[in-house]
């Protein structure tokens, strides 16, 4: 099999400078080198093929030699009998000297006396330390929990391990907000740190109350003569039972707002209850209430 030219093999042309070379050099021999490409038979190839067309343009005679007669000026001992690369041809015993003369003529103890060629591409191989995965759950709390706070413990799968978490519910979260425990999730690697473990509160509807924000909506419903004559109304919150007056006329729909009577948020605000009036129309009508309801039309 023809070898290939040597310029060719290096990416450069016949004018190209020494540290041309040196550089096309050096990039070639780093991404094939044997300790990069472990096992790769052809990675290999490829370097002592970059290897040879090194030693020969970075020398002046031989390169020289090359450019007037091709491969033949090296062929039945040209290279001084023993054929090309000398002690060289067994392997990469001498590849710190080699490569430590394509970065500048540095010394043979390596790069500024880092341990050498090897001990870059050992450094390399090292693997970083890599943060492990965040684990996240969750947990459904009544609505009442949510509000007012409560404290749970559940046991959760971390690591192929069943672990209890004791988990507080600060007051006034939000449904789908996340609790986050730093440092119980999965394992790191490589001496990394462990994950971070999330729960997500979830939070149950409740019979009659509705959050929006801070605010609790209550809607409540009363008869037709209560709201055109006015009248009262029971609310019933989470903690509390009170009674709120209804002016004559109220109509549909109408709202009360009662102020700072809400939910009190994680940062400390405040909010308010929403009282929503639903007006039923009767049904059902005995005979003398239709009349009653007739007279009442005509009237108006």
């Amino acid at each position: 099999m023809s070898k290939r030219d040597y310029y060719e093999v290096l990416g450069v042309s016949k004018s190209s400078t020494e540290k041309e070379i040196k550089k096309a050099y050096k990039r070639l021999a780093m991404k094939y080198h044997p300790d990069k490409n472990p096992g790769d038979a052809q990675a290999a190839d490829k370097f002592k093929e970059i290897k040879e067309a090194y030693e020969i343009l970075t020398d002046a005679d031989k390169r020289g030699q090359y450019d007037d007669y091709g491969h033949s000026a090296f062929q039945n001992g040209g290279m001084g009998g023993g054929g090309f690369g000398g002690g060289h041809s067994q392997g990469f015993s001498g590849f710190e000297d080699i490569f430590g003369g394509a970065f500048g003529g540095r010394s043979r103890g390596g790069f500024g006396g880092g341990g050498g060629f090897e001990d870059m591409f050992s450094q390399q191989r090292q693997p970083r330390p890599q943060k492990g995965q965040d684990r996240q759950f969750s947990l459904t709390v009544e609505f009442a929990e949510a509000i007012n706070g409560c404290e749970q413990v559940i046991e959760l799968p971390v690591n192929g391990v069943n672990k209890k978490i004791n988990v507080k519910v600060p007051a006034g979260i939000e449904d789908g907000e996340k609790i986050r425990f730093v440092g119980k999730g999965e394992a790191g690697a490589y001496g990394g740190p462990a994950g971070d473990l999330l729960i997500q509160i979830n939070t149950r509807p409740h019979t009659h109350l509705k959050r929006e924000g801070n605010d609790l909506i209550c809607p409540v419903t009363t008869d037709f003569a209560t709201a055109a004559l006015g009248g009262e109304v029971e609310i019933q919150t989470l903690e509390s039972r009170f009674k709120l007056k209804v002016p004559a006329g109220t109509q549909n729909g109408r709202k009360f707002r009662m102020k700072e009577k809400g939910v009190k948020s994680r940062k400390g605000a405040t909010g308010d209850l929403m009282v929503v009036i639903t007006v039923a129309t009767p049904t059902n009508l005995t005979e003398e209430q239709k009349e009653l309801l007739i007279k009442f039309k005509e009237l108006s």
